[in-house]
């Protein structure tokens, strides 16, 4: 399939049929996050996008036009690894993978509120609005316009929803979470743990993951 081709999702209708869920500690009890100093030095393990960068479901905007906060969580911490550190990298044929970048990721192990509304953009519930997987969570970043319109209208349409929740692209073995800030308690979250992917047990456990994708490490 052509991106061109890909990109064919329909717009959503003034009033989209979403499927609410909710989830509790008993469905996951610890969520995984990977975040990056790289371009932004002040980044912390807590820390939202707030309007900034280009992804499938965000920069989106509340009613009022300020930007959603937005975070990003996967239910391993595998997924959250090829979410992020391995997410431009091609694995077919298999891509390049520069060690030195570890230099600048951390791994956050977090736990949720006890209860969390969201918005099922999971397969089951995707062809009663119209999509398909391969339309809203398979297709590539050249996408990314298109699908951001649902995650817009899930927000818009659904005030009780506090976050996105869909199957990894790149991993779909896992769940993904896209938070919504504004609709969370403070603190959001608790921080369980931060840890640097450079060194330890987490860069042995990433890069025993490169090795089995039989990526070429640089």
């Amino acid at each position: 399939m052509s991106s061109a081709d890909a990109c064919k999702a329909p717009a959503p209708p003034e009033r989209p049929d979403f499927e609410l869920g909710e989830l509790t500690h008993r469905d996951v009890a610890e969520w995984f996050h990977v975040y990056s100093t790289w371009s932004h030095p002040d980044t912390q393990a807590d820390t939202f996008a707030q309007g900034w960068g280009d992804t499938r479901f965000a920069p989106i905007r509340t009613e009022s036009g300020a930007p959603v906060h937005t975070y990003y969580a996967a239910s391993t911490a595998q997924a959250a690894y090829m979410e992020s550190v391995l997410h431009d990298v091609s694995l077919s044929p298999p891509g390049m993978f520069e060690l030195a970048t570890l230099a600048c990721y951390h791994l956050v192990r977090l736990r949720l509120p006890p209860r969390l509304r969201f918005v099922s953009l999971h397969t089951p519930f995707l062809p009663r609005l119209g999509l398909t997987r391969a339309q809203l969570v398979d297709s590539p970043p050249a996408c990314y316009g298109h699908t951001r319109r649902w995650a817009q209208a899930a927000y818009l349409q659904c005030p009780e929803a506090q976050a996105l929740g869909y199957g990894s692209r790149r991993d779909d073995a896992a769940r993904c979470l896209m938070l919504f800030g504004q609709r969370l308690p403070d603190p959001p979250f608790e921080v369980l743990q931060v840890e640097p992917l450079a060194i330890g047990a987490r860069r042995a456990e990433l890069l025993a993951l490169v090795r089995s994708l039989r990526l070429h490490e640089v």
